[in-house]
């Protein structure tokens, strides 16, 4: 197979190798990496390079980088940090086109690291020099031998098992040890990549470059922070169109993002979330922990090219009621369904199933369906039934022991596996020795455990979900809105009253419940005339943004006395508490059988975000939102309301109608806020009434920080 990785070819493989510092001496790095190269049969030239030694590893050992055959495609800088950097001039000087600094005491360390660190960067700017590290612990691509690398990893086997799973990470242990545990399994990686602290080349462009090389089918990623938040958003892009997995362990999310506590969204929004809505528009699988990455990307190579379930409907059989049972509900718990059969699959596996057996989903084939000679004659017949089931989309294969007639049951799950279409995870707990490393050599990553068959199974169903999702930024559709007419450009903090964000969203075309302001008592008969009844009327303070709290929010006016009364009621409220009344806003009461919370943000590593989530007086109770970068079209703006949690449970929630209506307020507001001219604002509906035919906007929040 050509191997080609755009323009990282020439570092991840590399057609010869000069390793820069390498020598004999005990404990060398560089020595250590020639020996490497050649224990695992790398096949290119490899060169030492040092002044002070004829030879290296058996290899004549040169001078310099100009005294080299060459100019090697890659060069392995294995040199103490404060030579770097000369190494580096070197590099550049003979148009080498990649190299790897393993160094550390850069950006990670002291102020004088990362100095060094800038220093160095500043050097390659400009230059055409592909800079891994530094900082790392390098690359290993297991197709061709290429062991750049100084980790004892290589000490511990003798061979590479390729893999189709590739690795980038920030971390150079996470990295090695998730391969570790690959090879040990029997399936191995293809690449490792550990990309350090990323002073010239960061995880955005090899993630690139692993979508390119064709022997990739899993991208692995192991990421803190983000050094260019843009070009990590357009990877991902890239491998979603391309249909590779990515498969991304993100550590650091947690961190509150600090928004203005004064609005809902400053604690609905956590940085977390943030990352969640990139990761769902990408079509990225989050995973928590590395053992769970594993079984995910190792779950993924073992399908067929383009094989994922339509949907969420799993078949789970078994050889035992319990782990059924049990298994059902920890599917439940991972998003996944265990529809009931229909009556014709029932019919067509009764003549051929064993008595004691149940054809209800979960499936209990009991063991005599194994340890009979007949029923396991029939057993294949009856997998095949039951996996061809039009209801369902996927099956998760638990098994137990059935010592000498073990490799039997490897072979029926073998030939299902190969002859439908659907995908197929195995769990196997306590298998008779060699079983696993058996299925290992066909590809498939066995569980020991049922819970991790079936987790993982449940981040395919997402997966192949998120690929089907329509949520995309739109910035074609961003609505270049005249907000100096409405917001003043004084700078500093403010709170933009409800009056005037009601009119903003009325200027953009969006449905608003009607409102009018009132600054006298006068103001207020005409305006509850003009309004109509029943009306809510809101005292309007800068001081003042807890209302409901304050004593200065009424509810159910239903007469001009009325209102005249409460306008009294709140003037004498305010002055008791030192507030400065701008007015009253009064509003009509519109009905509204669900309320949403829409808002938007603006993140400061991936743009303004929208959000929507179930709304009203529990909003944060609930705690039920969803984000995704704005704009949105009509069609994102639906499938994200899809992805409420409230949502999915209820799906009588929204009617077709009402789903509609609220993902066209979406929709439009997205493209309103996305032309938002602060560095920190939060724009905040909430609720969002919705009736059975019609949505307006009630309560409307603008902070600008």
């Amino acid at each position: 197979m050509t191997t080609s990785m755009g323009s990282l070819t020439p570092l991840l493989a590399p057609r010869s190798v000069a390793v820069i510092g390498a020598s004999d001496r005990d404990g060398n790095l560089g020595g250590l990496c020639v020996s490497y190269l050649q224990k695992f049969g790398y096949k290119a030239p490899v060169w030492p390079v040092n002044a002070g030694r004829v030879e290296v590893g058996g290899l004549p050992c040169f001078p310099s980088l100009s005294a080299l055959p060459a100019v090697p495609d890659l060069a392995i800088i294995a040199v103490p940090a404060d030579a770097v950097l000369g190494v580096v001039s070197d590099c550049i000087a003979a148009k080498v086109p990649a190299a790897i600094v393993w160094a550390g005491g850069f950006a990670e360390g002291d102020e004088d690291g990362r100095a060094r660190q800038r220093e160095l960067e500043d050097l390659c700017r400009g230059t055409d020099l592909k800079l891994c590290g530094p900082n790392c612990i390098g690359v290993i691509n297991t197709a061709i031998g290429l062991t750049a690398s100084f980790s004892s990893l290589m000490t511990e086997f003798d061979h590479f098992v390729p893999g189709s799973v590739s690795m980038v990470s920030q971390s150079g242990g996470l990295s090695v040890t998730a391969h570790a545990r690959a090879q040990e399994l029997g399936l191995g990686f293809r690449m490792t990549i550990s990309c350090g602290n990323e002073a010239v080349i960061g995880i955005p462009e090899f993630i690139e470059a692993l979508v390119e090389d064709e022997g990739t089918r899993v991208i692995a990623v192991y990421t803190e922070g983000l050094s260019n938040p843009a070009a990590f958003a357009r990877a991902l892009g890239k491998a979603r169109d391309r249909g590779k997995p990515v498969v991304v362990l993100k550590g650091g999310a947690t961190e509150e993002s600090g928004r203005a506590a004064l609005a809902h969204t400053g604690r609905l929004a956590g940085l977390d979330r943030t990352y969640e809505a990139i990761f769902r528009e990408f079509a990225a699988i989050r995973v928590y922990s590395t053992e769970e990455q594993l079984d995910v990307c190792l779950q993924l190579a073992a399908l067929k090219p383009g094989q994922l379930p339509r949907g969420s409907r799993v078949l789970l059989s078994s050889f035992g009621g319990g782990s059924g049972v049990i298994g059902t509900d920890q599917c439940i718990r991972e998003g996944l369904t265990v529809p009931a059969l229909d009556a014709d699959i029932r019919e067509q596996v009764k003549p051929i199933l064993t008595p004691l057996a149940s054809s209800m989903n979960p499936i209990d084939l009991t063991p005599g369906s194994v340890t009979n000679p007949k029923n396991r004659a029939n057993l294949p017949e009856v997998l095949r039934i039951f996996a061809e089931a039009p209801n369902v989309d996927s099956m998760i294969f638990l098994s137990a022991g059935f010592g000498k007639h073990a490799r039997e049951v490897v072979e029926m799950v073998e030939h299902l596996r190969g002859t439908i279409d659907k995908p197929v995870a195995v769990s196997w707990l306590s298998p008779p020795e060699g079983i696993l490393d058996l299925l290992a050599g066909r590809g498939v990553r066995a569980y020991d455990e049922h819970a991790r068959a079936i987790r993982a199974m449940g981040h395919v169903a997402r997966y192949a979900e998120d690929r089907r999702s329509r949520i995309r930024l739109r910035p074609d559709l961003v609505q270049h809105f005249d907000w100096k007419a409405f917001v003043s450009e004084a700078g500093g903090p403010q709170v933009v009253s409800e009056n005037v964000a009601a009119g903003i969203l009325e200027a953009a075309g969006l449905p608003v419940a009607p409102g009018l302001l009132a600054v006298s008592p006068r103001d207020v008969a005409v305006a509850a005339e003009t309004v109509g009844f029943p009306l809510v009327m809101k005292a309007i303070s800068p001081q003042v943004t807890h209302r409901a709290a304050a004593g200065l929010l009424a509810l159910g006016i239903d007469s001009t006395e009325a209102a005249l009364k409460t306008d009294a009621v709140f003037r004498d409220r305010a002055k008791a508490l030192g507030a400065t009344l701008d007015g009253l806003w009064l509003q009509r009461m519109v009905p509204g059988d669900v309320e949403l919370l829409v808002t938007a943000f603006r993140d400061k590593e991936f743009g303004i975000m929208v959000g929507v989530g179930m709304g009203g007086g529990q909003t944060e109770i609930i705690d039920d939102v969803v984000f995704a970068r704005a704009p949105l079209d009509v069609d994102g703006a639906y499938d994200l309301l899809s992805r409420l949690r409230t949502v999915r449970r209820m799906p009588a929630l929204l009617s077709e109608t009402q789903h509609k209506l609220a993902a066209d307020f979406l929709a439009g507001f997205s493209a309103l806020v996305a032309s938002a001219p602060w560095e920190n604002f939060t724009f905040e509906v909430n609720p969002l009434k919705i009736s059975a035919d019609a949505c307006h906007a009630v309560d409307g929040l603008l902070l600008v920080e």
